[in-house]
């Protein structure tokens, strides 16, 4: 059970973000090219807003706090939000954009994800909730400017 805790935690975000590349790149093909745009402008944005939320509200991770050591070796800062589950959550959330189907596939995988790095010692569950909400948000304000500016690019 350890070793599938680590594989999620570090490495499950890599095929949601070919799942979501997948999903995207048949979109763009059917002529939804618009998704790159979304997905170009979501993905940085999540990050963004990440920072923007770990500058107003910090905890270190559970190890650090709580005194074990973690699954997979991390130094210690500022847990919230969770970095891979924001990044995953857009890939996710821009999949569902192409294919409902794909992307919900793609969030439950975003969510072992976070439930990993939770039980990795690496987040608490507010880091991966906080995360979620993030990247949905990111993905819903690129979707909207580039919805705004179509017919730009």
């Amino acid at each position: 059970m350890t070793l599938l805790i680590i594989l999620a935690a570090k490495y499950l975000i890599f095929i949601i973000a070919l799942g979501a590349a997948a999903a995207v790149g048949v979109a763009v093909r059917g002529g939804r090219r618009e998704l790159l745009w979304v997905l170009g402008v979501a993905l940085p944005l999540g990050y963004a807003l990440a920072r923007l939320a770990g500058l107003f509200f910090a905890h270190q991770q559970p190890f650090a706090l709580e005194g074990f050591t973690p699954l997979i070796p991390h130094d210690v800062d500022n847990a919230f939000p969770s970095d891979h589950t924001v990044i995953a959550g857009v890939f996710a959330s821009v999949a569902f954009l192409a294919d409902k189907r794909v992307g919900i596939a793609l969030w439950v995988l975003t969510l072992l994800v976070g439930a990993a790095r939770v039980s990795a010692g690496l987040h608490y569950p507010i880091d991966i909730l906080a995360a979620a909400l993030l990247a949905l948000l990111a993905t819903l304000a690129a979707w909207g400017v580039v919805k705004a500016t179509k017919g730009v690019y």
